[in-house]
């Protein structure tokens, strides 16, 4: 192990785990890097973790697992309202027979209202179909790793270039980290 300033390389990715960046350590070798070009070090040495997602959007799918419940439907609330109303009604006219002493015709005017209203409030309740659930779950986030069990592992490239101003070079090695699943941190670069 070389040691090294703090913030004094070209290029940093961070790395899920020690095999991925031990892999792409020697990716990096193979493509004509040399041994003096590439710092293998543990997490937090170096870098603020200002990361930038490549690829493909990653919050792009969050609208495909967005659902919407649909707002009652007034057919089915005016469906609620006449069949209760019928039904009170009908119970209020059966109970004319068993208490003769209430009057018939406001009787049957109060249960209708009463079914109109219990019909209403019970239509209203109905919960509508559910839009956008197209059978897919989030993603499950894996828990993050506390630092102290991230301090001992070497999961972190960092690269010095000796020529820092090939462009072709820096390019290659930005594409050999990011095909192994490395995440460039952008807070690094080179203090002369």
């Amino acid at each position: 192990m070389q040691k090294q300033q703090p913030a004094s390389y070209d290029l940093l990715a961070v790395f899920p785990d020690e095999a991925k960046a031990e892999t792409a350590s020697e990716k990096l070798k193979q493509a004509g890097f040399k041994e003096e070009e590439i710092y293998q070090l543990p997490t937090g040495i170096v870098g603020s973790g200002q990361f930038r997602e490549h690829g493909p959007n990653q919050a792009r799918g969050d609208i495909f697992l967005q659902t919407q419940r649909s707002g009652p439907n007034p057919a089915i609330i005016a469906l609620f309202a006449v069949l209760c109303c019928l039904v009170v009604t009908g119970l209020t006219f059966a109970a004319t027979f068993a208490l003769p002493h209430l009057p018939e015709p406001t009787t049957l005017i109060v249960g209708a209202a009463l079914g109109l209203v219990l019909g209403a409030i019970l239509g209203l309740l109905q919960r509508g179909r559910v839009r956008g659930a197209i059978g897919q779950e989030a993603p499950k986030v894996p828990p993050p790793t506390s630092s102290r069990q991230a301090q001992g592992k070497l999961n972190v490239i960092a690269l010095r270039f000796d020529d820092p101003d090939n462009i072709s070079r820096n390019s290659r090695a930005r594409a050999i980290l990011l095909n192994n699943q490395g995440r460039i941190d952008r807070s690094v670069s080179r203090q002369e």
